[in-house]
């Protein structure tokens, strides 16, 4: 038996831990069998067949060889560090075989077994037996209730699935099912293939940030295709990935955007902050790829993962050879948003010499039949355009590839030839080409040819386009990854209030003030003479409103009087006292906020909550009363750049006021920016602030006032201690 050392583990890093579990150069199948239906025989079985050179170790107590592999009796036998463990036990014997596993100096296990937390309260206990099992042994687990991992270059295949092709795409989901469909969506569009897959199951240890992490520091992976049902630490997710989307493509498709839960929320912003637009808005941020169909996320991650991207400043060019297609993909792009290359009028005028008088030579560029005789002009055409200082990809559309099947069979060595040189040009002008065919899923020598110089070649316009969006998404944002948020959390600031609830108006427009954000001019009266005080140091119509912590909304109990002067703040004052004692009844009335009049400018709505899975999030759009009916909101994670700040004002509707609507006042939107990141800077650093509300700030030039200032203290929720993974 070989000597081990006294510690679990002892000496093994947690980053070469994970390392070893997503690439293991030996493995040891905990749960062997000799029989063929149970799984420990059949992994041995798919290692063997997947040309997995190195050491295999089952482990059975009773056999001597499985398909030819010597086993060993028990897991105490077994060299010290075999990198990871397959276990392919019952649920209830996998703590005690973790534990072995870690005196066993093996880093990483794969826990097949279902029967734990998935199953509700039966399997809590067990869940918990688990949980205390890795805590003691040190070992790293994917799992439980996983359908396994893969490693497509190394033959490292603990899934079972077979013919996987090779290639770069890296797959992390939580549903083996989801493999299923990714590789045979890849297959059906003769996709790049695949070089990881990770099968988190419950993520009861490893989680989807991890392999985030590992997976983008692989060479052998070109980009992540990754399906979610949610995230165990999305924080931890949002800055992984904005690290690795630097290097390394994320293509995401979640599921369970329905079930958005209700709760009770004290401010217009907590009511309106439904996760899934919190969750889309915050993942864009950090340069997730997110598709809506299962079919988009195997075609768009393919493309991304074997595309150059295009360069900063370019944009779209369509090249079609035929009107209906050309008009299909210009009117997707336009929907989504995608610009349009504007071509010179040197660019037009050759095109026009190459296709003749009847095409179309501005984007969508129409060829009007001119490839019918010679389909190598589509290799003239697309030079001209990669040409153009304003092209950054070209999209061609129709049949490429296809004229052989279609008008002569002697056309097939032009379109192979023409395809190396569609290649040459692509590389020569370091433009990005993609091909949608009516025949790209035939079996064609040039699209195979294409295929394989990293040119995406599709059946559907709509796949094409998509693909196109990707790219150009991917454009922007690596222009500009260096002015934004990395979405780590500062050092929490001293708490603002131990106790739960809504703080006054006055503590909460102090707090804001003393992090330099301003709020206006006012004051907190605590008697009515007091009131009258402060409206005739004002000289000006006033705003009159209840402080009282009985009370959230205001003006539904009667606590706000309007266009209050001095010879009325008596009377108005006490009013208020008579109308809010007699609508509630408890009501304790410390005292009133009393501020000037906002000047006429754009209502606005600015606020942050705090997102049970991606922490704090800043809100923006329209303000006032309109807020709930249009419910017109961008979100991004705090604490956010000023950049970022601008993208979320320009997805909003109220982004239009803010030019000079009619006859509303220009607001700067270089303060507002500035205003907005404040506020971000302020919920990042204080946990214990679940809701702030600033409904309507009233905007005009550089000048932003925030009419009435809500802030909700919760309990503070602790940040997530990070693994050095």
């Amino acid at each position: 038996m070989t000597h081990r050392p006294t510690t679990p583990l002892a000496g093994i890093s947690e980053r070469s831990a994970l390392h070893r579990l997503l690439d293991p150069r030996s493995i040891a199948i905990i749960g062997a069998s000799t029989n063929p239906a149970k799984r420990g025989y059949q992994a041995i079985r798919a290692l063997r067949d997947s040309g997995y050179a190195h050491p295999i170790y089952p482990v059975n107590p009773t056999a001597t060889k499985i398909l030819g592999v010597d086993v060993v009796a028990s897991i105490d036998h077994l060299p010290y560090g075999v990198d990871i463990a397959l276990i392919a036990l019952p649920a209830a014997a996998v703590p005690r075989v973790l534990r072995e596993c870690g005196a066993a100096g093996i880093p990483g296990a794969v826990v097949l077994a279902n029967g734990f937390r998935e199953i509700g309260p039966a399997g809590a206990q067990l869940d918990a037996e688990l949980l205390s099992a890795i805590a003691d042994s040190g070992v790293r687990v994917i799992g439980p209730n996983t359908s396994g991992v893969f490693n497509v270059e190394t033959g490292a295949n603990l899934v079972g699935l077979p013919g996987v092709p090779n290639g770069p795409i890296s797959v992390i989901t939580q549903s083996g099912n989801m493999l299923l469909s990714l590789v045979n969506d890849n297959r059906a569009v003769r996709g790049p293939g695949f070089h990881s897959y990770v099968g988190l199951g419950n993520q009861a240890d490893v989680r989807y940030d991890e392999c985030v992490t590992e997976l983008a520091a692989q060479s052998g992976t070109g980009a992540m295709a990754i399906h979610s049902e949610g995230f165990v630490d999305g924080r931890a997710f949002l800055v992984a990935a904005a690290d690795a989307a630097t290097r390394k493509p994320l293509v995401l498709l979640r599921g369970g955007r329905s079930a958005i839960g209700g709760r009770t929320a004290m401010s217009h912003t907590g009511s309106i902050a439904g996760s899934d637009a919190v969750a889309t808005a915050v993942l864009r941020q950090a340069g997730v790829e997110l598709v809506d169909r299962s079919d988009e996320l195997a075609v768009v991650a393919g493309a991304l993962a074997t595309t150059a991207s295009v360069r900063p400043g370019r944009r779209v060019a369509i090249l079609s050879d035929g009107g209906g297609h050309a008009t299909l993909a210009a009117d997707a792009m336009t929907a989504r948003g995608i610009e349009l290359a504007e071509l010179s009028e040197s660019t037009q005028a050759a095109l026009r010499v190459l296709l003749g008088p009847t095409a179309s030579v501005v984007d969508p560029v129409d060829v009007a039949g001119a490839t019918d005789a010679d389909p190598s002009i589509f290799a003239d055409a697309v030079e001209i355009l990669m040409k153009d200082p304003a092209v950054g990809l070209v999209l061609i559309v129709g049949l490429f590839g296809g004229y052989h099947l279609r008008f002569d069979r002697s056309f097939e060595s032009v379109e192979n030839d023409t395809a190396t040189e569609l290649l040459a040009l692509s590389a020569e002008y370091d433009t990005p080409l993609l091909v949608q065919s009516c025949y790209a899923n035939d079996k064609i020598r040039n699209h195979d040819r294409l295929r394989a110089g990293g040119v995406p070649v599709v059946a559907s316009v709509d796949h094409a386009v998509r693909i196109a969006e990707a790219l150009d998404r991917r454009r922007v944002r690596r222009s500009t990854a260096h002015r934004r948020t990395s979405f780590v959390l500062p050092a929490p600031a001293k708490p603002v209030a131990t106790h739960p609830g809504a703080l006054d108006e006055p503590k909460a427009r102090a707090l804001l003030e003393a992090t330099g954000i301003d709020t206006g001019a006012w004051t907190f009266a605590t008697t009515i003479d007091d009131v009258t005080a402060a409206v005739t140091e004002f000289a000006c119509a006033c705003a009159v409103k209840v402080v009282c912590s009985q009370v959230v909304h205001k003006s539904d109990v009667g606590g706000v009087r309007l266009d209050v002067v001095a010879a009325t703040a008596a009377a108005n004052a006490q009013r208020i006292i008579d109308t809010v004692t007699a609508r509630v009844p408890d009501a304790r009335i410390d005292g009133m906020v009393v501020t000037p009049m906002a000047e006429r400018g754009v209502e606005l709505l600015v606020g942050a909550t705090r997102d049970p899975i991606f922490g704090p999030i800043v809100a923006f759009g329209t303000g006032g009363v309109l807020v709930d009916a249009l419910e017109d909101v961008a979100f991004r994670a705090a604490p956010l750049t000023e950049l970022e700040a601008h993208e979320m004002i320009s997805e909003t509707r109220a982004a239009r006021l803010l030019d000079g609507y009619r006859h509303l006042p220009v607001v700067d939107r270089n303060a507002l920016a500035e205003f907005l990141v404040r506020v971000g800077d302020v919920v990042a650093a204080h946990p214990e602030i679940t809701e702030l509300d600033l409904n309507p700030v009233i905007a005009t030039g550089n000048s932003l006032v925030p009419v009435d200032v809500r802030i909700v203290i919760g309990p503070t929720v602790p940040v997530p201690m990070e693994r050095n993974s």
